[in-house]
């Protein structure tokens, strides 16, 4: 047997949420994914009242990296009223990063990055892949399905042909969901989730910072542009967007087809007694 079969044919196993944020569980897991192999992610990975069940969970991941095109996908929408529905919502963004910075890792543009970027874009890409096979496995029969199929790829292309525009897509993607995360928390019934909510906010607002650093905002020191006070308001807080505001930064990157997203998108807001809107905060440029 060769050590890609048995790589493969050993499944690995997660038992919590910190399990997956470790380095070493993130190299074995992306391992993994390509060799086509099985994660089995325990219950506590992914609570959410009684929404995900009580059995062990487990993600086939034969073919993960390649394979051919999956049929688009139309009509998303997301009831916001569980955390099973904020999480479908982080889940369609993190399928959008994982294919994203899949797309410029193979792209002709990349050759031209120093050797420090194209370090940096393959650990973003291994990132939000491994969030969004995470992401599929714990949602089970409620994840979001792959929407590789529904990437504008004139978009995408035009996109992919230079590295400016790659990095500031990037930014805009990276900060959308630290955005993002930051406006659900507050909606999160379950302590759990929140916990989990706040470990993926943090890597991604590491992924913004890291891109800030490569590609400062014009008229930003770019000694400090990672944690500039253009990302952070008068009060020192956080980027910070409402569900409505963060689908509506993803549409604007024209990577989705028209028909995706569902009109509208979100079919069920949060009720009032997981939280109420509160003002949202974005950089005019980033």
């Amino acid at each position: 047997m060769s050590n890609r079969d048995a790589e493969r044919d050993e499944p690995m196993v997660i038992a919590s949420a910190s399990d997956l944020m470790s380095a070493d569980t993130r190299r074995s897991f992306f391992g993994k994914l390509f060799a086509g192999g099985t994660v089995m992610l325990l219950p506590a990975v992914f609570a959410g009242c009684d929404d995900f069940g009580d059995d062990l969970v487990s993600v086939d991941l034969t073919g993960g990296g390649g394979g051919g095109t999956p049929a688009p996908v139309t009509g998303l929408s997301f009831d916001l009223r569980s955390d099973v529905g904020i999480f479908r919502l982080v889940h369609t963004l993190e399928h959008i990063e994982g294919a994203f910075y899949t797309a410029v890792v193979a792209s002709g543009t990349f050759s031209s990055f120093s050797a420090a970027e194209r370090e940096l874009f393959v650990d973003l890409r291994d990132a939000e892949v491994i969030h969004r096979e995470f992401l599929t496995a714990a949602l089970g029969s409620q994840a979001i399905p792959d929407i590789r199929g529904s990437i504008d790829m004139n978009r995408l292309n035009s996109i992919l042909s230079s590295r400016d525009s790659i990095v500031s897509t990037a930014k805009m993607l990276e900060h959308t969901g630290v955005a993002g995360l930051n406006g659900a928390g507050k909606y999160l019934q379950d302590a759990r989730n929140l916990l989990l909510a706040g470990k993926f906010a943090s890597v991604e607002a590491r992924h913004a910072a890291a891109l800030l650093d490569i590609m400062p905002t014009a008229g930003v020191n770019p000694n400090t542009a990672f944690a500039g006070d253009h990302v952070i308001d008068n009060n020192g807080r956080d980027v910070k967007l409402e569900a409505g505001a963060v689908i509506s930064r993803v549409a604007s990157t024209g990577l989705l087809m028209a028909g995706t997203l569902a009109n509208p998108p979100i079919n069920n807001a949060p009720t009032p007694a997981q939280g109420v809107p509160t003002e949202d905060f974005f950089p005019a440029t980033l």
